[in-house]
């Protein structure tokens, strides 16, 4: 049977999917194919291109050294909040691949065409600009100008795609959802809210909706819902803790039924 890895958006707390795919490994859980929507796209292509050990070890770094690439140096754009070149730099040097067809597993990036609302799955040719693209949170990060498309966050169109899983070839999806289900930005108060806060915070209760439409539709096969709700989307902070947290849900909610 052919197992695909829908990995979701979430920001920050995506980091729990490396957790969740070390655990699937041990567990000797075969994964075929994965699809992944903004820091689902970065997870899954750090996954497909066998680079999990590199992105803990940057996880693992102190704050002082890896939120500068995340944070300073992004200039703004007409079109957004930042240009996104740091992040440019950052995920070449995370996912190491250039090319889809580099990868040791198929992976698919979802975006949403800006003026279509259309889904947009990336297979093929530069995995950054794919990863890029799925990942530029509307009024955030400049979106991606890619094969004739304006391109902006998947999650507006498919926060966890299990549908482009499905469209790989998968026979059977295991969803991995990162988006709280009652907290926009957590454990932030109102005073110190900003506007990044208020756009993620808006785009979080869009994906929950489409989330909750999108499994009555298409359920996937086995969902991991890692507990992750008091993280802020934003922030980058609690890498090792996050790992933790995705191997834990893997076996409080799929090993068990796996007889684990």
């Amino acid at each position: 049977m052919k197992i695909g890895l829908a990995l979701g958006g979430g920001g920050a707390r995506g980091i729990a999917h490396l957790g969740v795919w070390q655990r699937l490994q041990e567990l000797g859980i075969p994964v075929h194919c994965i699809a992944g929507t903004s820091i689902g796209a970065i997870a899954g292509a750090i996954i497909a291109a066998g680079r999990v050990d590199a992105a803990l070890a940057w996880c693992a770094e102190p704050d002082w050294k890896k939120l500068p690439k995340l944070v300073f140096g992004n200039q703004l754009s007409s079109k957004a909040l930042m240009r996104g070149r740091r992040i440019e730099e950052l995920l070449g040097e995370l996912i190491g691949a250039r090319d889809f067809g580099s990868l040791a597993l198929p992976f698919a990036a979802v975006a949403t065409d800006f003026h279509t609302g259309e889904a947009v799955v990336m297979r093929e040719g530069d995995v950054l600009s794919a990863v890029r693209a799925s990942m530029s949170i509307p009024g955030v990060f400049r979106p991606v100008e890619r094969d004739g498309h304006v391109l902006i966050d998947g999650q507006l169109v498919e926060p966890v795609p299990v549908a482009a899983c499905r469209a790989m070839g998968a026979e059977k999806v295991i969803a991995v959802d990162i988006n709280p289900p009652n907290s926009t930005v957590a454990g932030k108060p109102w005073a110190k809210v900003n506007i990044v806060d208020v756009l993620v915070g808006t785009i979080s209760i869009f994906n929950r909706e489409m989330t909750r439409r999108a499994f009555a539709a298409d359920k996937p096969d086995e969902l991991i819902r890692p507990s992750v709700g008091d993280v802020w989307t934003l922030d980058f902070r609690h890498a090792d803790r996050l790992v933790a947290i995705g191997r834990e849900a893997v076996d409080e909610e799929l090993a068990q039924r796996l007889g684990q």
